[in-house]
């Protein structure tokens, strides 16, 4: 997938792009209804006999103009970038998100970028977009302008899921209270966290279960605290293994952590980067009066994990 980074005052792309069709959003988390959004980009784009591009911002707008409350990214940057590929789009265009580039009115938004710059055939969008100043934009002001300009404007309408409508704000909301299981559900896939792996203080090794601790993007949702059974992938190899995401209340000083044990590996992981897919939350973080109550409970996670993956002691 080739990526395209749209310059802010200039307004102008790296590369001059083909016609295409424009799927527009933030799509944080790439969840089933921003999968939809796109596959309705890609099935325009082959009716049309062009090619299908997403257009997107690299932070989240909130973040920008609302610096006192940041928003956790379900996909960072990066991540985001990982899954728009996976997804099989020809192209993506992106934006850092400026006060500036947000005080452009709608009819400058189209003209200046899909129309200058992107060469839209046909745009997709949800049913919540909004652009331009003051979000004034949304999907009928855009379909009027794409009028205008000669190009169809699709609008995809909500998909409900776990009884409420899908968003990423309702999967922040489940991460967040440990409900894992139905973020999945509306992701339509299990929520990952990626990450380098660094130096900790070896007290996994020193109970007999060693860790990989995670470094994550600082931006990273990160979901209620507590042990959660996954996969991790290792370069292009996938082991089974729990993860435990806290302060590790047991021990003195609490200090914020993310620490897999991987089943059935024996290696050097520091300096690799991994990746974790969160299938089931077993429990919430706890403390324990002591380390032998502590190697006794991580004993049964273990074996639930285990249970929950399908997979036997090697």
């Amino acid at each position: 997938m080739k990526v395209n980074l749209l310059h802010y005052p200039h307004l102008t792309v790296e590369r001059e792009l083909l016609p295409t069709v424009i799927a527009i959003g933030q799509f944080d988390g790439l969840h089933q209804g921003h999968q939809r959004v796109i596959a309705c980009a890609q099935r325009l784009a082959d009716a049309l006999g062009v090619s299908a591009s997403v257009f997107t911002f690299i932070e989240h707008p909130r973040t920008i103009l609302r610096p006192d409350r940041p928003v956790p990214q379900l996909t960072p940057w990066p991540e985001k970038l990982a899954r728009l590929e996976k997804i099989g789009l020809d192209s993506c265009v992106a934006a850092h998100f400026t006060p500036d580039l947000a005080a452009l009115a709608p009819e400058a938004f189209v003209t200046r970028i899909l129309v200058g710059q992107l060469h839209a055939r046909g745009v997709v969008t949800g049913f919540n977009f909004h652009f331009g100043h003051k979000a004034a934009g949304n999907p009928e002001v855009l379909k009027a302008l794409g009028d205008q300009h000669g190009f169809p404007v699709h609008v995809v309408q909500p998909i409900e899921g776990e009884g409420a409508v899908v968003s990423s704000s309702r999967i922040r909301e489940l991460l967040a209270t440990g409900q894992l299981a139905e973020a999945n559900a509306l992701l339509g896939y299990d929520y990952t966290l990626s990450g380098k792996v660094v130096h900790g203080d070896q007290r996994g090794r020193q109970i007999g279960f060693p860790t990989a601790n995670l470094e994550v993007a600082p931006d990273k949702l990160l979901p209620a605290f507590g042990v959660y059974a996954c996969w991790v992938r290792i370069g292009d190899r996938r082991y089974a293994g729990v993860v435990n995401i806290g302060q590790r209340p047991t021990f003195n000083p609490p200090k914020l952590m993310i620490e897999a044990h991987v089943f059935d590996f024996a290696g050097d992981l520091y300096g690799q980067t991994l990746e974790l897919s969160l299938v089931a939350r077993l429990r919430a973080e706890q403390a324990f009066p002591s380390i032998e109550a502590l190697v006794e409970q991580i004993r049964a996670d273990c074996r639930q994990a285990r249970g929950i993956l399908g997979v036997g002691v090697a």
